[in-house]
């Protein structure tokens, strides 16, 4: 959602000025102006409304998520509820990019787990983790 989130707004005032120029600038477009400018108003807001939406309305995904690893695996929780230990062998592959750690899973489909740098203590924090990574998943991809 993010990348959708960031251009969403920015498409919408390009074909809003387009529409403009073809309101003000050309005879007999009046229609089609409108439509565009309609269109831009849905596309300017429909991804910001979306992503609301969508963390307003789902409980899980709104809530703080506490995680911990060791040699054995990787564990998450939110709240009391939902717990989930992942062993090692269920991570195929791994990256590391500026905001944290995006684990690869063996779901079907793209699933991956994401572990942003802000949820460690410290640098030593950070630099365990990705020791343990790279020693039970292999070198990052």
């Amino acid at each position: 959602m993010v990348p959708m989130f960031r251009w969403a707004p920015w498409f919408a005032l390009v074909l809003a000025v387009f529409s403009l120029v073809l309101l003000f600038g050309f005879d007999d477009t009046l229609f089609v102006a409108l439509f565009g400018l309609v269109c831009a108003l849905v596309i300017g807001f429909m991804e910001p409304v979306a992503v609301w939406w969508r963390f307003s309305s789902d409980e899980m995904i709104s809530r703080t998520v506490v995680g911990s690893a060791d040699e054995q695996s990787f564990r998450m929780a939110v709240g009391h509820t939902v717990r989930e230990e992942i062993v090692w062998q269920e991570l195929p592959g791994w990256t590391e990019t500026r905001q944290g750690f995006v684990l690869e899973t063996l779901d079907e489909g793209a699933a991956s787990l994401s572990v942003p740098h802000r949820a460690f203590a410290s640098d030593e924090d950070t630099a365990s983790f990705r020791t343990l990574l790279e020693k039970h998943i292999g070198p990052a991809n």
